[in-house]
């Protein structure tokens, strides 16, 4: 079925397919889908290799996983397994399924996982920070990270780590930037969204942005019970208008 589907996005012009055994989702784990399929070495190398077959040579298979499931017993089977499949590279996510999202994400780990394959390694997990970036990559030896929550909290945390790796001064984005991309995204999902659930991932992403921005708090209070997809679009286009204000000299 994995492979079946693959071949289909290929032919819908996709220009990669991903694998996702990292999952820790009760729900997704409950159904054979995600990090739970680590327990299964030799399974999870079946399914990558079904999908490298089933799409053209040129279509990039990448795979991530996590450490394990419980524990990293099972870590250099699924590591191997994985790239006796042939994919394109390999993102690890510094922790196992029990360990969730939990700090901290152990990546020195991915040292050993670097040392037992030729698959490009990327490093996954808990990176929040140009900081946090530095350290990700002396502690697993890994050149290209993959950022997850960090850049929903932080929508120019690629550039701003990419600007230091170029020793560039960046100046980062702020909030007014920040809710612009938020407005942008909303607007573009009410072409494709149910209106019941348009709201959703505008709402999960302030809540991920209240970490860095305060503001994100506050407008994450005034709409997280708003439904109406009118309502929250006022409420975001509002929240611009007050943003730029406060930006200007003298406010």
């Amino acid at each position: 079925a994995m492979a079946d589907n693959a071949a289909r996005a290929a032919e819908m012009g996709a220009r990669g397919v991903d694998l996702n055994f990292g999952c820790p989702s009760k729900t997704v784990n409950r159904t054979q889908g995600g990090a739970i399929l680590l327990r299964q070495p030799e399974r999870v190398h079946a399914v990558i290799t079904a999908v490298r077959r089933a799409v053209p040579s040129a279509t990039p298979v990448t795979v991530k996983i996590r450490l394990g499931y419980d524990d990293a017993s099972q870590l250099e089977d699924n590591v191997r397994g994985v790239a006796a499949a042939g994919p394109s590279e390999l993102v690890v996510h510094a922790r196992t399924r029990r360990d969730g999202y939990r700090p901290p994400a152990y990546w020195e780990q991915l040292a050993r996982v670097r040392e037992w394959i030729q698959v490009p390694v990327v490093a996954n997990g808990e990176i929040w920070s140009i900081d946090d970036a530095r350290r990700c990559r002396e502690a697993s030896g890994c050149d290209d990270l993959m950022l997850g929550r960090g850049i929903l909290s932080r929508p120019d945390l690629a550039r701003l780590i990419r600007a230091h790796d170029q020793q560039r001064e960046l100046e980062p984005l702020a909030w007014p930037g920040v809710l612009s991309l938020v407005l942008k995204l909303f607007e573009a999902m009410l072409e494709t969204y149910q209106p019941r659930h348009v709201g959703n991932p505008v709402k999960q992403w302030l809540a991920y942005q209240r970490f860095y921005f305060p503001q994100a708090a506050q407008l994450f209070a005034q709409i997280k019970r708003m439904h109406s997809p009118p309502e929250i679009h006022a409420a975001l286009r509002h929240g611009i208008m007050r943003a730029q204000f406060r930006s200007l000299p003298g406010n």
